[in-house]
């Protein structure tokens, strides 16, 4: 992480400034105090990970010094992948006792425009934001962040809860964009959305093409969860040399007894979700096997599970929706190749039940909510939202 000077803020007493180890402990009471015991991120529990973030060159993670007693009061984080100039923002969170001062947007401000500014690397970035309240939401759109989509039971904190999904681009994109051609019926809510935003999809094509679902019952995985195995493992496959996904390594492998094929997922059992990044049969199709890895992810912690595919590969699509896997979101020109973008779609596979009496969205995550058969969007403003800036 490069070391930035710290500057005062226009419109608080605070200074953004770059997170240093000796933060740390700082940072874990500042968010005791914003989540109390329920954070899932061990980028705010756990101190050797923490203590590694920053110095990771990956990471730039921002604090808010109240400049009259020095005490942490704000802190954000933006993770990259360089190499596929895509970057996350996470871990925004403000002592209660500054809300409302404008913190938060002023280390959100700062992160975009390493992001995004004459020395930034990166062509989009990405968020989740919490839909207990639409303030978190309203605080990326004020920074130029579009809504993508909606994720039901997406995270565990003291409950289930729904997240909204959000991205910034960088002037200029999405432009070039290839046209994914035919797509599965089961998108065209989704892909309405969207429109209703102004992303235009052109030559698509919505049309019903139902698969089987082919899955053998009852088979049992072998899983490890062994870092130094799963990684060389994944290395070695072609996800490993060119990775599907930015931002995300795997950290847990299953593989069939008789070896036909192996699965690489990303599970983090305290949030209770996980990420199904890639699977390498070589012997039957890969729907065969989709079923009994969902089963074992599931039995380890993930209730909540996504799959991210390109907008254009129909066939797996259609694989995930013959296991009971949901469109969500669409991400538009998310990776870049052979001077093309490439969108993608976020399916998700959750039992999960919105209660739509406590969904809070801002009115532009609707035409998302709406496309949930089992959430209907709330109407009126948001009572809790009684912020002006972020």
């Amino acid at each position: 992480m490069t070391a930035t000077l710290a500057r005062p803020t226009p419109r608080t007493r605070v200074l953004v400034d770059t997170a240093a180890v000796g933060d740390v402990a700082a940072l874990r009471s500042l968010y005791q105090a914003v989540y109390g015991d329920c954070y899932p991120l061990r980028l705010g529990t756990d101190p050797v990970a923490m203590a590694a973030a920053m110095t990771d060159p990956a990471v730039e993670w921002r604090v808010a010094r109240d400049m009259a007693t020095g005490e942490v009061v704000g802190s954000a984080l933006l993770r990259s992948d360089v190499p596929l100039r895509i970057g996350k923002v996470e871990g925004i969170a403000v002592h209660p006792g500054h809300a409302g001062a404008g913190i938060a947007g002023s280390l959100l401000e700062a992160l975009l425009e390493s992001a995004f500014g004459a020395e930034g690397r990166l062509d989009s970035v990405y968020a989740t934001a919490r839909c207990v309240s639409s303030a978190p939401q309203r605080l990326l759109l004020r920074h130029g962040f579009h809504p993508l989509g909606v994720l039901p039971g997406a995270v565990t904190l003291r409950e289930v809860e729904t997240l909204a999904l959000l991205v910034r681009y960088r002037d200029g994109i999405p432009a070039n964009r290839r046209a994914p051609g035919r797509v599965p019926r089961e998108l065209a809510p989704l892909l309405e959305a969207a429109r209703s935003h102004g992303v235009a999809f052109d030559d698509i094509h919505a049309e019903p093409a139902p698969v089987p679902s082919r899955t053998r019952a009852g088979t049992d995985l072998q899983v490890s969860h062994d870092p130094g195995l799963v990684l060389q493992s994944y290395a070695r496959t072609p996800s490993g040399t060119a990775p599907t996904l930015p931002l995300h390594l795997p950290n847990t492998l299953l593989t069939s007894p008789d070896g036909r094929f192996e699965a690489y997922a990303v599970i983090d059992a305290i949030a209770g979700n996980g990420l199904l990044l890639d699977a390498h049969p070589s012997s039957e199709e890969p729907e065969e096997a989709l079923g009994d890895v969902l089963r074992a992810m599931a039995d380890r912690g993930a209730a909540y599970i996504e799959a991210v595919l390109p907008l254009h590969d129909r066939n797996r699509i259609e694989q995930h929706l013959a296991h009971g896997f949901t469109p969500t979101a669409l991400y538009p020109a998310m990776r870049l190749e052979d001077g093309v973008w490439h969108d993608y779609v976020l399916l998700s596979h959750t039992a999960a039940r919105v209660d739509a009496d406590s969904l809070r969205v801002d009115d532009r995550f609707s035409p998302y909510v709406r496309r949930h058969s089992h959430v209907r969007a709330p109407e009126g403003p948001d009572p809790s939202d009684t912020t002006k800036r972020g």
